[in-house]
């Protein structure tokens, strides 16, 4: 079997960097979230009884912008809702554009020059760097960098590293989570020693009063490669900083895609066979324990669901569907966006065939939700023949209408 050469070497660089980078080398509460049905029979530590978490985002704190990256030190573009620059800022270094290698660490206000920018560069000794006003300094040198999050809008971030010890045969894997200021001495809060090879990855941080208080996160299998559709992840964590406990929330049958800003919902498809990426998208209300799943869309080559994303207020989840090969003699994969409603219903689907037009590429290879301006107001990303050669759409939920956005690979919002 050849490789396909356009599509692919665009994931297999996202695999090796993202999965398996040490080869190369906002709030809520501060109490675990309430008791959720398991997810499987597979056991699970029991939640203890507490308050519901409030409101991850205050009421009208929503994204007025966005931020696109092309890698190899091409910078970032923060672009607003209509597409108009706003601000380009450098990041020197930065190999290789993804969400999971670049934070937006502050808001930025009408009329602002600036915004602070975290982002992990391999050819700069391997570091997290910080760009203040186009000053660029090191915050840390972390030579087995495996990924970050970062809280929206806020200096906050959680990062993993992970390194395989071959004198006990177990693969290392550890969260750091802190402020911009507090990173560089930061301790690791969780450490996991795995000799089956899964490593932590952060999905999503939880604040108050402007530090850490919790960490989402789950596992993935590191330093694999091959034809990746989505992120092969299993179970969901959330670890209580304050003490230091982590509570399982989904079994190891269930590959997480995304919580809600106010982490009611969790969504996530749920796989048989872990990593099989066959899986239907299941949501579910984490105080209620109610599970709804959207039956998959008919295929030869079904490769599951993921990449969801929930609408700010809740009334909405969008997720790919794939099917077909990209490594195939001659590549077949489709994408396909799809949104429901939080009562299971079936919104809109988008063929990634239905948005060359709107993106304004000779061809699209792939179609994927990366995030919401408000609730009416879906971000999709396509890509053409090349992976770097990326674009941003503004879909209109209520009238199914797709238009332009701006040029880029997605790498997150901006605040107010």
């Amino acid at each position: 079997m050849k490789t396909n050469r356009r599509l692919y070497p665009g994931l297999a660089l996202m695999a090796v960097l993202t999965f398996a980078c040490s080869l190369l080398t906002p709030p809520t509460g501060s109490q675990p979230p309430p008791a959720a049905a398991p997810a499987s029979s597979s056991p699970q530590a029991a939640l203890p009884p507490t308050s519901l978490p409030g409101p991850a985002v205050a009421p009208g704190y929503l994204p007025t912008g966005v931020v696109t990256g092309k890698g190899n030190d091409a910078g970032l573009t923060i672009f607003d809702r209509q597409g108009y620059t706003i601000l380009e800022i450098g990041t020197p270094g930065l190999l290789y554009s993804a969400p999971t290698n670049v934070h937006i660490a502050g808001a930025l206000p009408q009329g602002s020059a600036s915004v602070p920018v975290v982002y992990f560069s391999f050819e700069q000794n391997e570091s997290l760097l910080l760009n203040v006003n186009q000053q660029i300094t090191t915050l840390l040198t972390t030579p087995f960098f495996a990924g970050l999050v970062g809280a929206p809008g806020k200096p906050i971030v959680a990062y993993t590293t992970t390194d395989f010890d071959v004198n006990a045969d177990v693969l290392r894997s550890q969260l750091y989570v802190g402020t911009v200021q507090s990173l560089p001495t930061a301790a690791p809060v969780l450490t996991e020693e795995d000799p089956q090879g899964w490593a932590l990855v952060a999905l999503a941080i939880d604040v108050e009063g402007d530090q850490p208080v919790g960490v989402w996160y789950s596992k993935r299998p590191w330093g694999i490669g091959g034809d990746i559709v989505f992120d092969p992840r299993r179970t969901l964590y959330y670890l209580n900083l304050a003490t230091g406990a982590s509570f399982q929330i989904l079994g190891a049958e269930a590959n997480p895609s995304a919580l809600s800003v106010d982490r009611t919902w969790v969504a996530y498809s749920d796989d048989a066979s872990v990593g099989a990426g066959v899986g239907a998208m299941t949501i579910r209300n984490l105080q209620a324990g109610a599970n709804i799943t959207f039956p998959l869309l008919p295929a030869t080559d079904p490769r599951g669901a993921g990449a969801a994303t929930f609408s700010p207020g809740n009334q909405y989840v969008a997720w790919m569907e794939g099917s077909g090969w990209q490594m195939a003699e001659v590549p077949n994969f489709h994408s396909v966006v799809r949104v429901g409603n939080m009562n299971g219903n079936l919104i809109a689907d988008f063929a990634d065939t239905a948005l060359v037009t709107a993106s304004g590429l000779n061809v699209v290879r792939r179609v994927e939700p990366v995030g919401w301006f408000d609730d009416q107001t879906l971000v999709v990303m396509a890509r053409g023949d090349d992976w770097d050669q990326a674009v941003l759409i503004s879909v209109d939920i209520p009238s199914q209408t797709a238009s332009f956005l701006a040029r880029g690979v997605f790498l997150g919002f901006v605040y107010p």
